[in-house]
């Protein structure tokens, strides 16, 4: 059901629950105006020249912990120039803004500065007896509750700032990998798509090798994604590929979490080495097998991440006769940071075997074992694609 409402300018149509229960309507705007002013003052900080400023004045500690001391005097000479309007009962009216002000553009500590500072003032000056070191009786409750209610305002606005600052800085830094994996994506996307067409025949042949190799990026992507961009499992890519030829594959030692270029670049090796092996090799036979190893050894230069794919069962291999785009992702994408990189033809069947520092493709996510492996820029490994070629298809 909906409702048509003629105005000036037009129709106006309120479809769904507005239309249905009219009254609701007026409970969303009555929310609505009470929680303008918070919204304000959310908005009012939703400023990036705003917390630009106050990020780099907490930067600088003289600045800070002097525009303490100067708000304190400021306060004092305000509360000097209204002694004779405010009773000597409220002595510490004005130094509430300075505390307020500090806790705000300082922080924490020089708020907890700025009220110690604005406690001793006041109470020898304005404290009954004024301009005295002492305190007449029932003068310390005014003390003690300015020091209450000011410790709890110095708590609430500095958290409250801090959290601003904290959630600002989270989405500086998105933005930041945002722009970063985009370039680093397409950059192995145009990799992928001029490197495939320059090797294939026609743009038939071209056609389903362009999708297969993107929609493998696309799985990876995807868990990436889910992930937060913090990494994703060896193991997981392994599955997600491999997913239609489980009682073919055994797979051990992949549980490591890779971080982002490392995974996409794990997921396009993956994909070659299982194209190959539906075309040439072990997964063209219903009795071939493929053995999956994962395990990490120490060195001189450091932990080492050591992955073989092993084929058995297949058909007689034999070297390829000419270099193809596979060659350059298997071997040339791979060298760009693996330490080593070796394709052996055996008889019996491919064996592909690479070393990589287990410090440079760690990601920072935690997986379920002890394993982990953290990876470098994929940017310009899609830039490899087009030139890196080593005999393998």
């Amino acid at each position: 059901m909906s409702l048509i409402e003629h105005r000036p300018h037009g129709f106006v149509a309120r479809i769904g629950a507005e239309a249905r229960f009219p009254n609701s309507t007026h409970s969303h705007n009555a929310i609505d105006r009470v929680s303008e002013p918070a919204m304000l003052f959310a908005h009012a900080f939703d400023r990036p020249d705003l917390l630009g400023r106050i990020r780099r004045f907490r930067k600088n500690p003289a600045h800070v912990y002097g525009a303490a001391f100067g708000l304190v005097c400021a306060a004092t000479l305000i509360r000097l120039g209204l002694h004779q309007e405010l009773s000597s009962a409220s002595p510490f009216t004005v130094y509430s803004l300075a505390t307020l002000c500090m806790a705000l553009a300082g922080g924490f500590y020089p708020g907890l500065v700025t009220l110690a500072a604005s406690l001793v003032t006041g109470a020898i000056l304005f404290l009954p007896p004024a301009f005295s070191f002492t305190l007449a009786e029932g003068a310390v409750w005014p003390l003690l509750m300015f020091a209450l209610f000011g410790g709890i305002q110095v708590i609430l606005v500095s958290g409250l700032i801090a959290s601003i600052l904290l959630h600002d800085e989270h989405q500086q830094f998105l933005f930041g990998e945002l722009r970063h994996r985009s370039r680093n994506l397409f950059a192995v996307v145009q990799g992928i798509a001029s490197r495939t067409l320059m090797e294939s025949e026609s743009l038939l042949e071209a056609k389903p090798a362009i999708e297969m190799r993107l929609a493998a990026l696309a799985r990876t992507h995807a868990m990436l994604a889910d992930s937060g961009w913090t990494g994703a499992p060896l193991e997981q890519i392994v599955s997600e590929e491999l997913t239609s030829f489980a009682n073919q594959v055994s797979c051990s030692g992949c549980d490591l979490m890779l971080n982002t270029p490392a995974a996409q670049t794990f997921s396009l090796i993956i994909h070659e080495l299982a194209t190959n092996a539906v075309k040439h090799g072990a997964l063209s036979r219903p009795e071939g097998r493929i053995t999956i190893r994962g395990s990490i050894r120490s060195c001189k230069v450091g932990d080492l991440f050591e992955f073989s794919w092993i084929e058995s069962g297949g058909p007689r291999v034999q070297p390829p006769q000419r270099t193809g785009f596979g060659s350059s992702i298997l071997n040339g994408m791979a060298k760009r940071f693996a330490q080593q990189v070796e394709a052996s033809y055996r008889p019996e069947g491919l064996v592909y075997e690479l070393q990589v520092l287990l410090g440079t493709i760690q990601g920072s996510l935690k997986p379920s074992s002890a394993l982990q492996i953290r990876g470098q820029s994929a940017k310009a490994a899609g830039a490899e694609l087009a030139q890196a070629s080593v005999p393998l298809q």
